[in-house]
């Protein structure tokens, strides 16, 4: 995006490569004051935030702009398909142990197809059941499509590549229906791990009652709320549940308010160490990046003991408003979590961007923020006399910035009064990065100064632990509004990040 914007120019979001998307979340951007992107103008793609159902492509990160976000992290969807997230669950159980033990035992086909029949005769000779039950589900599927339940290897009908994993049996029931909580998940950058997860979620029923000894109905043993949709009890008014699929986590809690007693507590500490420790299985193979982040809906199911099981994590959590329960929830969500971001509320104007006005702190205000710089950076050009001063761009932020970042243009000129060229803000921000990142240190010596290019900027800045508008998640608030931060669980400055800990799930 271009580096000289107007202030005017107001704040544009982008719906995949169509402009189409779902409509709860069209209505947010519009609430926020927030234009639709209509294409390309001057030959420049003129957008703020770019919100893709799918994984970008390599050349958008590399081409991303101070002034742009994007929903999606490189190769941050690795826990997204079922046969990776798999792999990386297991491999992490062998390295740290049981602590990993919060998915159930997985067989990917067809590779270990004998596996899968030398553990079935196994469990058969063993036990004095009936059989145990597995459930069948495709890697490229989603919506509860090509998902099955079998007892028998003789009953699974092969296909594409899919997770054989062994069912849960016992699962929790409110009024004998099965549900699966469908929790919401922030990740702002892996490098290093920050992670949000949101207070509120959703509940989803199927809409039939739970039993083992039907175990090719779908509709009671499937939590998918795309597919109960299709049943014929979904508009029933059903014992407890109602009608429809899909409740709160309020009402869940409600419900259940006898059966948690002082578990509840737990419970939720637990399922927040699952989607940490899931988060932290494919951070090492998360390269940084800066103006990205990914937006997950882990779905959780709960036993009769209480105690959770990840099920799967979703890219992009349907966004969709069919129920009152969807409205409730995710209206507040997206509004929460562009002000956590750091994006505009209200915003019809690139100025609204602008920190707060950069005054002269004395050392003794405040000690551990570095001086602020009032005053144009001079730069020595190279290929012209005399000096040549460019306007500033305003500096962009939100609500959270604790450092203001780097000027995008740097301008050039001499001291007239000494003749000597000063030294410019390019390299006074390279100098304080060199002891967060070697890589970023500047090649160029200090007598010969140069224009940096849009990428070394974003380098530097990198380097200096923020995002394009100033959001530093190496100082990540504890929590805005119902998005609590989960990891880590107290900063070296935090004094309240216990309390936040406390709070979530009370």
């Amino acid at each position: 995006m271009e580096d000289d914007y107007d202030d005017d120019e107001p704040f544009i979001y982008r719906l995949n490569d169509n402009g189409t998307g779902p409509g709860l979340l069209i209505k947010i951007c519009a609430e926020r004051g927030w234009r639709l992107y209509q294409g390309y103008s001057g030959g420049e793609e003129k957008w703020n935030l770019w919100w893709r159902t799918s994984a970008f492509p390599a050349a958008c990160y590399k081409a991303l702009g101070d002034w742009q976000f994007m929903n999606h992290i490189p190769k941050g969807g690795s826990i997204c398909r079922k046969d990776s997230l798999s792999r990386l669950l297991r491999c992490m159980r062998k390295i740290y142990g049981s602590i990993y033990d919060f998915s159930p035992p997985s067989y990917h086909l067809p590779l270990e197809y004998a596996k899968l029949v030398s553990e079935c005769a196994r469990l058969r000779r063993g036990e004095e059941a009936p059989g145990v039950v597995w459930i069948h589900k495709p890697v490229a599927q989603s919506q509860g499509r090509g998902i099955f339940l079998f007892r028998s290897v003789c009953e699974m009908r092969c296909g594409s590549a899919a997770v054989v994993q062994r069912y849960i049996e016992r699962p929790l029931l409110i009024a004998g229906y099965k549900f699966d909580l469908r929790l919401y998940v922030c990740v702002p950058g892996y490098r290093p791990l920050t992670a949000y997860m949101y207070a509120d979620g959703l509940a989803r029923f199927g809409t039939d009652k739970y039993t083992l000894s039907d175990i090719h109905n779908p509709y009671r043993h499937l939590t998918n709320s795309s597919l109960n949709k299709t049943g014929p009890r979904y508009a029933e008014c059903k014992d407890r549940i109602g009608s429809g699929c899909k409740w709160t986590l309020k009402q869940v809690r409600r419900a259940l308010i006898g059966r948690w007693g002082v578990t509840e507590w737990l419970v939720w500490q637990r399922i927040r160490a699952l989607v940490t420790l899931t988060l932290l299985a494919q951070a090492a193979g998360t390269p940084p990046a800066k103006n990205c982040f990914e937006f997950y809906g882990f779905d959780v199911l709960l036993d009769d003991t209480l105690k959770p099981w990840l099920i799967e994590v979703n890219l992009s959590p349907a966004l969709a408003s069919d129920c009152e329960a969807d409205v409730t929830v995710k209206r507040p969500m997206l509004h929460e979590l562009f002000d956590l971001l750091g994006l505009p509320m209200r915003h019809t104007g690139l100025a609204l961007l602008q920190g707060p006005a950069q005054t002269t702190c004395s050392d003794d205000e405040n000690a551990s923020l570095p001086r602020p710089r009032t005053t144009k950076s001079p730069v020595v050009s190279a290929g012209r006399r005399g000096t040549r001063w460019r306007r500033r761009r305003t500096l962009p932020i939100h609500c959270v910035t604790l450092q203001p970042p780097m000027s995008d243009k740097f301008i050039e000129t001499k001291e007239a009064n000494g003749g000597r060229s000063s030294k410019s803000s390019s390299e006074l921000s390279t100098d304080n990065s060199d002891e967060q990142s070697p890589s970023t240190a500047s090649s160029d010596p200090p007598e010969e100064p140069c224009r940096y290019t849009t990428a070394h900027r974003k380098r530097l800045s990198s380097a200096a632990g923020s995002w394009g508008n100033g959001v530093r998640w190496d100082r990540a608030p504890g929590r805005t509004g119902q998005w609590v931060r989960i990891f880590p669980h107290v900063l070296p400055h935090d004094d309240q990040g216990l309390s936040e800990i406390a709070e979530f799930g009370s």
